[in-house]
């Protein structure tokens, strides 16, 4: 029986589709990473982390979604040893058990033309990503805090796509330093017929991020993929996150769960809103997720 607002924990307020909440008892958390495990720091707090602990300890799959490639969340994963599924690259690959369940890749003339668009502008510059490198359009010093924060510095300027040698892209993003610039970018990457999904980090507040992914791609259907590799149906999962790059997967898991911190269109696509980041609020949907899967309290599972 879903509760009502009155029923909900401390902590736990409902979002603008609580009316329309009905999940199935919780197999799987999915969290966002920037703004949801991490604040402006690179690592998970404590409270996150013990969080995550008591969750797979409970029974409950636990991974995170991205719009990193899989080196740049290396030390994250060590942090947290959350075992997954993860998705990747803004939904353009799901891993579990160290190994690619599902991906979608960019074919070469969109590369080509995304390059293309990023040469043409002064303020913006795209990282194309492979596998697990990235390479970019230009060497804009302006983008080094985003280097640092992947934990990797791009491999290479390229200028045609052909300068891959026909390594497999998963997610071209352009990092955009004037705000006025995204919603132009956004609009000619879905011209090109990709998915665009504009993101932030709190870690990087003066550049705006809009990833670029194969249509079939973006968190929503990476979290379908990743429930159907545990055999769960969407009902039983819960995804928690704060920018609209989560949108998707907010869309069809059976417990949407947004960030205090998240804007009104986030709060109004959740059934449940946790507190803001700086607030470990991902640690309170966590442990509201051990008592929805039917494990004990998680006041009894330690730290």
């Amino acid at each position: 029986m879903t509760p009502t607002a009155t029923q909900l924990p401390p902590g736990i307020r409902p979002g603008g589709r609580f009316a329309q909440w009905a999940p199935d008892p919780t197999r799987y958390v999915v969290c966002d990473v920037d703004g949801t495990l991490v604040g402006p720091t690179a690592h998970a707090s404590d409270e996150v982390v013990a969080a995550v602990a008591r969750a797979q300890r409970a029974g409950l799959a636990v991974g995170f979604a991205t719009g990193r490639m899989r080196r740049a969340v290396q030390p994250l994963y060590e942090q947290l040893r959350a075992h997954g599924p993860h998705v990747l690259h803004n939904g353009a690959e799901v891993r579990a058990e160290g190994r690619t369940v599902a991906s979608w890749t960019l074919p070469p003339e969109q590369i080509d033309r995304l390059l293309a668009m990023a040469h043409a502008q002064a303020d913006a510059y795209v990282e194309i990503y492979t596998e697990d490198t990235y390479h970019v359009s230009a060497a804009d010093e302006r983008a080094r805090p985003h280097w640092e924060l992947l934990g990797a510095a791009p491999d290479s300027v390229l200028t045609t796509v052909e300068d891959l040698g026909g390594a497999p892209v998963l997610k071209a993003t352009f990092a955009v330093f004037d705000p006025e610039l995204v919603p132009g970018i956004v609009a000619a990457v879905r011209d090109l017929g990709l998915a665009a999904g504009p993101a932030g980090s709190p870690r990087t507040p003066d550049i705006i991020y809009c990833n670029a992914t194969h249509p079939d791609a973006d968190k929503g259907s990476a979290l379908l993929r990743a429930c159907a590799h545990l055999g769960i149906g969407p009902s039983a999962a819960v995804a928690v996150g704060d920018a609209d790059n989560d949108h998707p997967m907010l869309a069809v898991a059976g417990t949407a769960i947004a960030m205090g911190q998240a804007s009104p269109a986030i709060i109004d696509a959740a059934h449940l809103v946790v507190p803001e980041v700086d607030r470990h609020g991902v640690a309170v949907a966590l442990d509201w997720a051990i008592r929805h899967s039917g494990a004990p309290d998680p006041a009894t599972c330690g730290p």
